[in-house]
């Protein structure tokens, strides 16, 4: 089963528990509803934790723990008097009455609790903070729970390729050895679904010539793919294994290149620690206890549990390695707690969430050891404080020692004294919270912030914690794909550039990986290792429902070259085709912006809308936007605005939700000067006319203003935007197969299923047609578009 599925909870068990919340809200005397409810969902994590431990107490012949023996009906002070100091605060909180209590209490009793993290049939550990982050999610905005495969694929894609640093040159030997002699066994399992299959020969047939690939864009057979993969998808797939398997066998393989090529890391660590010599086994040992690894927004814990649970699977098989060969076995217990005490470093500025995430790492830990004297006095580094106020050195403050105890600012030298002193953290990773404030740079505690003029608390966040990152030390974070692609995120995108850094993108429709959450997403990678041209970057990613458990098995990274006039922008591209692409247009030394005229022709480009891009000589609503161009190009520009290539290139710069001037202006094109308008005459004409057949008026009639709003199906115009595409091929001198990505670019998604079936047949046809009509004569571009499609 895979990680995304291991603890989704059906909505009922959700539903019982948002009640219980809700339940002893209201049983709280607290006047700030925001206080309420995070109050609350505190106070359900404290029940939670105890339902747990009564659960398991046949694991440790009866209850080890004082606390764990209150009465469930028990006042709050009897209930969570007697839980650890270093747990909970009890004091930070206001009691609920003890009716609430007790029908909370009552709900909790009824439900399954196990202490198998991939249990289906109830309650685990993890989802204490899964429960949390979504009701404290429900009642606010910026905050949002992160899914185990997110975080999974961060904790290893940082963590794995820092113990290999640490374990050089010995590590690299081996690894290098391993994935030589069978590359493909790390190669996720999704990755090689169906490869030793042969292609059906009306598949393979397209191999070699573009012109037959009739069925490539068809849901393909389940032997060879995966759960909706159309046959384009299984040969991008196979071909870029293929690429893979070769690069593996040649050269060293190094820590970047085990990200680069999106390698099982889980499995890889598993062999390396097998293989590693006997004699040796303390540095494996050594090095899993000594990283330090910090979230610094880690709310209830989700990435510290991801890297927990990493880094305690690698435990036990060093641990059952040394126990096996040595007559002094080493207690697996004390190991696990190591790196807890040592390794997991954690800071949010809501002690709700810290105390979660103390009582959720020590759960984990109970999940795995016998002896409950292991799990007395446990030491945590979960900070409650700002991460972005207070200083990092000790020699910067001008605080009194009793105003450090009692303002939100957390001063990170006087809490993380060595590991600062030793150059700072070895990874470090998150989910930060995306928040627009107004006046950061005005704020004297974040001025000196260069991403401050963001606007945006995620870019401060990113900016702090890379100045709290060691030398050649990794950092993971998942945030708004604006990070990469818009000019208000210049700053941010100037921090990253001078070091070696990976994205890959996420896209909102038709799947998302936040629950209910409309949000394009980015996992950004670095190594603080000076290599400003070394980039890589992946597309942007559409799944649906049945593709999300392999999004990131099958992600790939493709090089970005160092662009001229992108200025730090990281554009959205998914293969070396479409950095040919790009090249190609980049060449022709054109742009937009060059043929504007502020007394020319004015087109209008739709600002909204999510999978066609549309642009029309009139006006219909106010999310269409005006661009003033020569006259003698207007028909040429009105096919570039609505033509694929032109969507293709705003998914790949833009933050793919709006249509904005520089997405438009910044469009690169060839010598519009040179080209006779008259074919693009012809096919706009055809184009406006389908989608004044398309078109449909709704009235729309608010309290004091009455409209209308007029939509255009694009989808009914597809087959003369094909010809469009195909003229401008023509143009921008693309190859065969590079019309053939730009025609089939997010196709399974922008059509339905009985739609790709035609398109192939009907895309010929439109193309002999438009010849034909080309060749009789050419009509005068439509002059306008009426609001009323009946006129």
């Amino acid at each position: 089963m895979h990680p995304h599925d291991q603890r989704r909870l059906p909505s009922e068990i959700v539903e019982r528990l948002f009640n219980a919340c809700d339940v002893i809200a209201e049983g709280l005397d607290v006047p700030s509803d925001d206080e309420r409810h995070r109050s609350a969902a505190l106070i359900l994590a404290r029940l939670m934790f105890l339902s747990f431990l009564r659960a398991w107490k046949r694991r440790w012949n009866g209850a080890p723990f004082p606390f764990v023996e209150a009465s469930a009906t028990s006042n709050t002070n009897t209930l969570f008097g007697q839980i650890p100091g270093s747990i909970i605060e009890l004091h930070h909180h206001p009691r609920p009455d003890d009716a609430a209590l007790h029908r909370a209490t009552t709900i909790l009793n009824e439900l399954p609790w196990h202490s198998n993290e991939v249990s289906t049939a109830g309650l685990t550990p993890a989802l204490i903070g899964h429960v949390f982050e979504r009701y404290v999610e429900r009642k606010r905005r910026g905050i949002y729970y992160t899914g185990d495969d997110v975080t999974t694929y961060i904790a290893t894609r940082t963590i794995v390729p820092r113990l290999l640093e640490a374990l050089a040159p010995e590590a690299e030997r081996i690894v290098t050895d391993l994935i030589r002699r069978d590359p493909t066994r790390y190669l996720p399992a999704a990755a090689r679904h169906g490869i030793e299959q042969t292609l059906p020969p009306a598949v393979a047939a397209g191999l070699s010539n573009v012109a037959r690939r009739t069925l490539w864009d068809v849901t393909a057979s389940e032997e060879y793919a995966l759960p909706g993969e159309t046959w384009r998808d299984v040969i991008i797939r196979r071909n870029r294994l293929h690429e893979t398997v070769a690069a593996l066998r040649s050269g060293i393989i190094d820590p970047p290149q085990i990200v680069t090529h999106n390698l099982d890391l889980i499995r890889l660590m598993g062999d390396l620690c097998a293989e590693w010599e006997t004699s040796r086994l303390d540095e494996l040992d050594t090095a899993l206890t000594s990283l330090t690894v910090l979230d610094p927004t880690c709310g209830s814990g989700a990435f510290l549990c991801a890297a927990f649970d990493l880094l305690a699977h690698l435990m036990r098989i060093v641990v059952g390695r040394r126990n096996t060969e040595s007559a002094l076995p080493v207690p697996i217990g004390r190991r696990l707690r190591a790196i807890i005490e040592h390794t997991l470093y954690g800071v949010d500025v809501m002690p709700e969430a810290t105390e979660i995430c103390r009582m959720i790492l020590w759960l984990r830990l109970a999940a795995l050891v016998d002896d409950p004297d292991l799990l007395r006095d446990l030491r945590f580094n979960i900070y409650t404080g700002d991460a972005l106020t207070g200083t990092l050195h000790q020699s910067d403050y001008t605080v009194s020692i009793d105003t450090f105890y009692h303002q939100r600012s957390l001063y990170w030298g006087m809490a993380f004294p060595g590991i600062l002193e030793r150059g700072g953290f070895d990874v470090i990773i998150g989910n930060p919270p995306y928040v627009v404030r107004s006046g950061l740079a005005s704020d004297p505690a974040l001025r000196e912030y260069q991403t401050a003029a963001t606007g945006n608390l995620y870019a401060l966040v990113i900016e702090r914690a890379l100045h709290l990152l060691r030398p050649y030390g990794w950092f993971g974070m998942i945030v708004p794909v604006a990070s990469v692609a818009t000019d208000s995120m210049k700053p941010l995108q100037h921090l990253y550039a001078p070091w070696r850094q990976w994205h890959s993108h996420y896209a909102v429709r038709p799947g998302k990986l936040f629950p209910n959450v409309d949000m394009n997403l980015t996992i950004t990678i670095i190594q603080k290792t000076p290599a400003p041209g070394e980039r890589y970057v992946s597309g942007y990613r559409r799944f649906r429902a049945c593709e999300r458990p392999h999004v990131f098995d099958t992600l790939r990274y493709t090089p970005l070259p160092l662009f001229e006039g992108l200025n730090g922008m990281l554009p959205k591209l998914g293969s070396a085709l479409e950095v040919r692409l790009l090249q190609r247009m980049l060449a022709h030394g054109r742009r937009v912006r060059d043929y504007v005229e502020p007394d020319g022709a004015t087109i209008y480009y739709h600002s909204g809308g999510r999978y066609w891009r549309k642009a029309l000589p009139e006006k219909l609503s106010s999310h269409y936007k005006p661009l003033r161009i020569q006259a003698r190009i207007a028909p040429v520009m009105l096919a570039l605005l609505n033509s694929h290539l032109f969507y293709w290139y705003w998914i790949a710069f833009s933050n793919c939700m709006d249509v904005v001037a520089r997405d438009v202006l910044e469009f690169p094109v060839f010598r519009l000067e040179e080209v006779d308008p008259a074919p693009f005459v012809s096919l706009v004409t055809h184009l406006l006319t389908l989608y004044r057949e398309s078109a449909t008026t709704r009235a729309r009639r608010g309290t004091r203003i009455q409209t209308s709003e007029t939509t255009i199906d694009a989808r009914r115009a597809r087959t003369v935007i094909v010809a469009i595409d195909r003229l401008l091929a023509h143009h921008y001198g693309f190859n065969d197969e590079e019309l053939d990505f730009v025609l089939s670019y997010d196709l399974k998604y922008r059509l339905g299923r009985s739609e790709r079936l035609t398109t192939h047949a009907s895309d010929d046809a439109a193309h002999r047609a438009y010849q034909r009509h080309a060749a009789q004569g050419v009509p005068p571009v439509a002059s306008r578009m009426p609001n009323d499609p009946s006129q």
